[in-house]
């Protein structure tokens, strides 16, 4: 099967590898204490550490995990994200951050419509699934509403400063009989 010319674009949004000059914004955004809570982090990333990262070969299959920049008529908008990914299961986590100024315009949407094409165009994955806060109701509108379906939730899984928060589990199936 010849995958599309197009994998990594729809419309004007584009996502592409990390480069170098990605690591200032990458940086901003990482470090941001107020994503924290979605990301998992609890200290901030060095510049070292974002370099290496930038400049390293990103293979999943080594690696575990994927990081595209989203791009919106070739400027930085966000990131998204393929992590914990299983090559025996065929699936990963997906995740997004979208910078603030660049929200409510459907980047998101389409970004993550791209990445769910290359997981199941180029990876033949079989499903991804995204943890997402359950008062966090505009991630979750954003992913059941490209197709996620609510398959659990876990009660106070995450500790964050105004407290405990239960997390959903969503699911996407890419390839079903795979």
């Amino acid at each position: 099967m010849n995958l599309p010319s197009d994998l990594l674009q729809n419309g004007p949004i584009r996502l592409r590898m990390l480069e170098p000059d990605d690591v200032d914004c990458v940086l901003q955004w990482e470090n941001n204490p107020e994503h924290w809570s979605v990301t998992g982090n609890v200290t901030p990333f060095s510049r070292a550490a974002l370099d290496a990262l930038c400049l390293g070969h990103q293979d999943i299959y080594s690696a575990g995990q994927l990081r595209w920049i989203i791009e919106n008529d070739g400027h930085r908008v966000g990131a998204v994200d393929l992590y914990d990914f299983k090559a025996r299961d065929l699936r990963a986590g997906i995740g997004i951050l979208v910078a603030p100024d660049s929200r409510g315009q459907g980047v998101a949407a389409r970004a993550l419509a791209i990445a769910l094409r290359h997981a199941a165009l180029a990876l033949m994955m079989r499903s991804v699934h995204a943890e997402i806060h359950a008062d966090h109701t505009e991630s979750l509108a954003l992913f059941e509403g490209i197709g996620f379906s609510r398959v659990g939730q876990y009660t106070d899984w995450t500790k964050t400063p105004e407290g405990w928060k239960d997390v959903v589990l969503l699911q996407h199936m890419l390839n079903p009989t795979s």
